[in-house]
């Protein structure tokens, strides 16, 4: 009797496993993309969520934004906004929710320059081939004892449609740097078609193009360019200081940008904040505050983990901004939205 009751105990037992593992299995799936700027935060928030299955491609703002509206992502992480030209919902189908912010970083492979100082003016010159080597006056007149060779600068850029193209570019033509306009596509930005340098797709693209061109430069965000060894450029700020990117910094500078009603954050990069890393930007989710979607819930959800949990955990270490006052309060209330 006592084995019989033990085979029933067991059998009950393996059933009820049987019963429950489904619950756990069954969760919903979010499919999503975008900005490759931000790929490092949305990927580990996205690791970290157990409520749903969250995939996640870096790939570009403008790809994010295509998909979108294409119905293959959820949501799409984007650093710009929908462009003129392009196909996007009715102002009242969509919001822009502020999630994270973060430093552009001037990154360089350059073995003799252990450290380097830059301005927009040089930066600009530099990449629209203006100034052509290490030594070049300009740089050398910031870098004063430094020993800078005559060798060649190879520029690396976003040759995709880039939310990063268009807040460097924001950022340089805001600062009044001669030769700019603010574009997402680097041929508009820098008005010329066969721009200087190499064009890569995506972060990390820019980064693998560093590290295999000795006397090269290019801007990515601070934790591609840190997981790369990539040293970084201190920039001169507005206030007249010269700052290294990082976390801290550049969440100083973003503190003092106002945010509008629809979550936009209007960048002001020529404004004096001490101690600021005036080259920052912004990562939004574009997400669907219309009709009722199929994951509407499951979107609200993670990005609610997101906002409220991963991005405050995880933002500082990976080199990201955990947005604050508010841009914080905005985005928390624009999440409530999703549908």
């Amino acid at each position: 009797m006592r084995k019989t009751a033990g085979i029933i105990a067991a059998v009950a037992i393996a059933a009820s496993a049987l019963i429950a593992a489904p619950a756990h299995a069954d969760v919903p799936t979010i499919t999503a993309g975008g900005s490759s700027f931000s790929a490092g935060m949305f990927t580990t928030c996205a690791a970290n969520y157990t409520d749903a299955k969250v995939t996640y491609t870096g790939s570009s703002s403008g790809t994010g934004r295509t998909n979108y509206m294409a119905g293959t992502f959820d949501f799409a992480g984007s650093d710009g906004a929908f462009g003129a030209t392009e196909k996007q919902p009715a102002a009242s189908d969509f919001r822009y929710i502020p999630v994270v912010g973060g430093p552009v970083a001037i990154a360089y492979n350059l073995a003799a320059v252990p450290s380097l100082r830059l301005d927009a003016d040089t930066i600009g010159a530099i990449f629209l081939g203006k100034i052509k080597t290490w030594n070049d006056p300009a740089i050398a007149a910031l870098n004063p004892g430094a020993k800078l060779p005559a060798s060649a600068i190879t520029p690396q850029y976003r040759s995709d449609k880039s939310g990063t193209n268009g807040n460097f570019s924001g950022y340089l033509a805001k600062n009044k740097v001669a030769g700019w306009v603010q574009d997402q596509t680097w041929t508009n930005a820098t008005k010329s078609t066969t721009p200087a340098g190499t064009g890569a797709s995506g972060s990390t693209g820019v980064v693998q193009n560093l590290k295999s061109t000795v006397g090269a430069i290019g801007y990515v965000d601070l934790k591609d360019a840190v997981s790369g060894g990539l040293k970084v450029a201190a920039v001169k700020n507005a206030s007249g200081q010269f700052v290294l990117p990082s976390a801290a910094a550049a969440a100083k500078f973003l503190a003092n940008q106002p945010v509008s009603a629809n979550g936009f954050v209007t960048i002001d990069w020529a404004k004096p904040v001490p101690g600021g890393y005036n080259a920052s930007l912004i990562t939004y989710a574009v997400v669907n505050t219309g009709a009722a979607a199929k994951n509407g819930a499951a979107v609200r959800n993670f990005i609610q983990y997101t906002l409220n949990t991963c991005v405050p955990a995880n933002a500082a270490k990976l080199g990201y901004v955990a947005l604050a006052g508010g841009q914080a309060t905005k985005a928390k209330a624009l999440a409530l939205l999703i549908k």
